[in-house]
């Protein structure tokens, strides 16, 4: 058998490079997009090892490269060709997949062979290998990491270089021929996602008020002066969890815990919460304040004293972590406004608390609220122990509020995705397909939406946003949160999170359609011989892939659950 370019020499100054930038987060439309998962292989790497694992090298073939010279000068071409492929948005230049394919015919007959991936995951080396031209195979045994891979390899190929349905733009971009790629299925999510907007701004808008700027929040405020008596589109309620003070002294009042007093720690665009404090009448509040503080030690360090100990505010008492996991356990852990960020149009304005902003939150009622236990322990960290023991308790009433309605939305509005699929041409069991295949990337929308809409979702006063849940592999304990105004159009929105989940649609270009299945890797796939098997296995349990695919299964199997009955046949991942 002939040595393989991948056992003898890789440019890994370039891989290296190229998979550092593919890991970066903020790098714009990218096929990770559609949906999260944890420690995803970088596409690079699952190309290069593509194509060395395919093409011999030199030294394999004295008779045409007979000296080390020579050899070397034929490994530096084929180098040159991995080279290509580091590039960034490399589902941009289909140029240089048809280069790498065509040196890979030549070293395998003219024929590729069919490559599986049995531990598929995020599914890297399966859209890599569809790309390159490879009959694809992914397996895994977890139904959301199946999912995508079908996202990926059979939903998004099939529907390439078609217009989409939707009366907008349907007939635009010259006719069908104007379609390239992914763009007409992206084009519907798009469409479908501002559909669902509408109908939830009708249904559930009254939660999601605007907040208005009171001459008595402009005392001592330049930067609110031009926004007295206006109404300013909310971005963010920034969110303290309390706990009863721990001394008998304060009369059981609730006190919070806060990591942070920042809100924005830009320079030059400094905010910050400042305490008022009566310790005689046992209350406390927060004011905004505007510019550099004085003591910016404090600031950073809210009311947090150590890893997971604070100071009391009303007694200066220690608070320490048993307590708080105590009380969070017997259900007397609350949650206090304590800011509102708003969209004033030339950037964030911060604003404080308001009675009726908290009241409204408080107001609602979800129809349904998600089941199953939040894992007890997690490498790096879970909140269990502190009383979010449910995949329910992760959110706010509101929150769930809005992700119930949305998922009603997204299932609704597959009778509207039918109707527009058979004006356009479709009928029987393609215009079915279509609306599976549209609704499903809308579903992922919507776990996109959960990732920045849980009481898990910190508020970014370096960034001014707030963050996705998951900045790592864990369910970690937060103390201060930021819930995201569902309904707007900034960060964690419906629109935002079901128009990027459309941009990385758009990066899904596959010259060949994959199969996927849902099978234990033990288990063989009958028929196939003759394979290249290329994975990168899971890494025993460091990450708890099942449990933390619950927290988007029970939204998957609520929304999509239907249309993929083999896949969301249990409550939970198995």
């Amino acid at each position: 058998m002939q040595k393989k370019l991948i056992e003898v020499a890789l440019p890994l100054p370039e891989i290296n490079d190229a998979s550092a930038y593919d890991k970066m987060p903020g790098i714009g439309a990218h096929p990770k997009g559609i949906h999260h998962w944890w420690a995803r292989l970088p596409l690079p790497v699952a190309r290069a090892v593509l194509f060395a694992s395919v093409v011999d090298d030199p030294s394999s073939h004295p008779n045409r490269f007979p000296t080390e010279e020579d050899q070397a000068r034929e490994r530096e071409r084929l180098f040159g060709i991995i080279r290509k492929m580091m590039q960034k948005q490399l589902h941009k230049h289909p140029e240089v997949y048809a280069e790498a394919r065509a040196e890979m015919l030549r070293h395998c007959g003219g024929k590729l062979p069919p490559v599986l991936d049995p531990f598929a995951g995020g599914g890297s080396i399966p859209l890599e290998a569809a790309r390159l031209g490879f009959e694809t195979y992914a397996g895994d045994i977890n139904p959301v990491a199946v999912l995508l891979n079908k996202c990926n390899l059979e939903i998004a190929p099939r529907w390439a270089d078609r217009p989409p349905v939707n009366p907008e733009d349907r007939g635009r971009i010259g006719g069908n021929a104007g379609w390239r790629g992914t763009a007409g299925l992206a084009a519907d999510v798009r469409y479908y996602g501002r559909v669902i907007l509408e109908r939830a701004r009708e249904k559930i808008g009254h939660l999601y008020p605007p907040v208005k700027v009171t001459p008595e929040m402009a005392e001592g405020r330049p930067d609110l002066q031009p926004y007295v008596g206006k109404e300013l589109p909310v971005i963010a309620w920034i969110w303290a969890r309390t706990v009863p003070s721990p001394n008998p002294a304060a009369r059981g009042a609730h006190v919070p815990l806060m990591s942070t007093f920042w809100l924005s720690s830009k320079k030059g665009s400094e905010a910050y919460l400042e305490p008022v404090v009566d310790r005689v009448a046992g209350t406390w509040r927060f004011v905004v304040r505007t510019g550099a503080p004085r003591d910016r030690a404090a600031v950073k360090a809210g009311t947090k004293t150590g890893r997971a100990t604070f100071r009391c505010l009303l007694t200066g008492d220690t608070i320490k972590d048993d307590y708080i996991k105590a009380q969070g356990k017997a259900g007397r852990m609350g949650e206090r406004l304590v800011a509102i960020v708003a969209d004033a149009g030339r950037g964030r304005v911060y604003l404080p608390a308001t009675d009726e902003h908290e009241e409204i939150a408080r107001r609602a009622t979800p129809e349904w609220k998600p089941e199953g236990s939040v894992p007890e322990r997690l490498t790096g960290g879970t909140c269990a122990p502190y009383g979010l023991a449910q995949w329910g308790d992760l959110f706010t009433p509101r929150q769930l509020t809005a992700m119930v309605t949305l998922s009603d939305l997204v299932r609704e509005v597959r009778g509207d995705i039918r109707r527009d699929a058979i004006a356009a041409g479709l009928s029987g069991a393609a215009a079915e397909d279509y609306v599976r295949a549209v609704t499903t990337l809308l579903a992922l929308g919507l776990d996109r939406c959960a990732c920045f809409n849980t009481v898990l979702c910190r508020w970014g006063p370096g960034n001014e946003k707030v963050m996705n849940i998951f900045d790592r592999q864990a369910i970690p304990m937060l103390w201060d949160f930021g819930e995201a105004n569902a309904l707007g159009n900034s960060v964690g929105g419906w629109t935002t999170c079901s128009n990027y989940v459309a941009e990385c649609v758009e990066t899904l270009v596959a010259s060949h359609n994959g199969h996927v299945r849902l099978i234990d890797a033990a288990q063989p796939w009958d028929g196939l011989k003759n394979l290249l098997v290329s994975t990168d296995p899971p890494y025993y349990d460091n990450i708890g892939y099942a449990a933390l695919s619950d927290f988007f299964y029970v939204w998957l199997r609520r929304t999509i659950g239907d249309l993929y009955p083999d896949l969301f046949a249990t409550i939970l991942v198995p």
